[in-house]
Parts: structure tokens; C-alpha cells; sequence
């Protein structure tokens, strides 16, 4: 993205270019919008829409860079079982808080490659830096139970329509994990290395 300033003019195009981009995600999937179909929703013209943006995939990844970002911000490393059990539980109430197309995003199968590339975002380096202790082999096992079995269980309360309390898929959601990790990691610790 170029130049953007505080103009208040400036900001109110950018956000209508962004609402315009959820608004057409959510409706017709990523796939569909070109800059023309944003840029006659968002009710700007193309020149406008460039001096912003290089391209769509630009303002796609600012959508995403802030959902990941936020996320990062609050995780913890995952070198412990303590850490890998908070992260569950935050990860349930920080989903919960998000709009709809981060919902989209996580859920639905139709964003798969979107769905890819913001947890690799969001998980930075700690899905490939193996901490100590762990082999690579472990540490991928370990690693894959653990973020994989957190989001199987946000996305299942989001397609239940989410009927219990955030709070309460969190906490049953960290417990789950916490019993998975542990038994992983004392299998870890009990193998000689290799």
C-alpha cells in the first residue's frame, strides 16, 4: 500500500474500500471480487482505489495482517504444555470476538488457501523453530495436535450455531488440549532420542 494519511477523507475511502471488500467477500466468496466490482461498491474509481493499493491481493493481505497481528500480539510461545493450554483458551475468546469474514476465513472450506495463509501469519516462526527438547518429528506432532484440535473445536461451536457460552467452548476447549498435550509430552520425554 502507498501513501495514506489521516485525512479524514482518506480514511473514509479506505474504509469504504474495506467494507466493500467484506461485504463482497462474504457474499460472493474472494474469488469473485475484482477491483472494479470493490471499486463500484466501495463507490470510488480505480485511479483511487491504485493510489492506495498496488493490487487486490494488497488490501487482501491488510484484511488478513490484522487479524493476524492482533493474534500474535496476544499468544504465547508454545514451549509448554502452561502456554499451549492458554493459547487454546484465548484463541476460542479472540475468535469470538472477530467479525463475520474472519468467521468465513476460519470456517468455511471455500477459503482454504486464505485459511493457510493466516495461520501461517498468525503462527509466525513457532510452527517451524523447535524448542528444546523436541526433535523435529515431535515437535510436529505436537505442534499439529495441538492448533489443529484448537480449531476443530471452534469451528465445530460455529457450525452448532454456537450455542454455549464462549467462555465455556474455551475452557472445555484448553481442558482438551491440556489432556492431549500432556500425554504427548510425557510420551516425548519418555523417548530416548534418536
Amino acid at each position: 500500500m502507498t501513501e495514506k494519511t489521516m485525512d479524514p477523507r482518506v480514511e473514509r475511502t479506505l474504509a469504504a474500500l474495506d467494507r466493500a471488500f467484506r461485504d463482497l467477500a462474504l457474499e460472493k466468496g474472494i474469488g469473485a471480487i475484482t477491483v472494479r466490482s470493490l471499486c463500484e461498491r466501495a463507490r470510488v474509481n480505480k485511479n483511487t482505489f491504485y493510489r492506495y493499493y498496488g493490487a487486490l491481493e494488497d488490501l487482501i493481505a491488510e484484511v488478513m495482517a490484522a487479524y493476524s497481528q492482533e493474534w500474535r500480539r496476544r499468544a504465547r510461545s508454545v514451549e509448554s504444555v502452561d502456554n499451549v493450554v492458554a493459547n487454546a483458551r484465548d484463541f476460542i475468546l479472540f475468535s469470538a470476538t472477530q467479525d463475520e469474514l474472519y468467521e468465513a476465513i476460519t470456517c468455511d472450506p471455500a477459503w482454504s488457501v486464505i485459511q493457510r495463509q493466516l495461520q501461517h501469519d498468525a503462527s509466525g516462526d513457532r510452527a517451524a523453530a523447535i524448542p528444546e527438547g523436541f526433535t523435529a518429528e515431535q515437535w510436529a506432532l505436537f505442534y499439529a495436535f495441538t492448533s489443529q484440535s484448537v480449531l476443530a473445536m471452534y469451528r465445530t461451536w460455529v457450525s452448532v450455531g454456537k450455542v454455549s457460552d464462549a467462555h465455556a467452548i474455551a475452557d472445555l476447549t484448553a481442558e482438551t488440549v491440556e489432556a492431549g498435550a500432556t500425554v504427548l509430552m510425557n510420551r516425548i520425554r519418555a523417548e530416548p532420542p534418536h
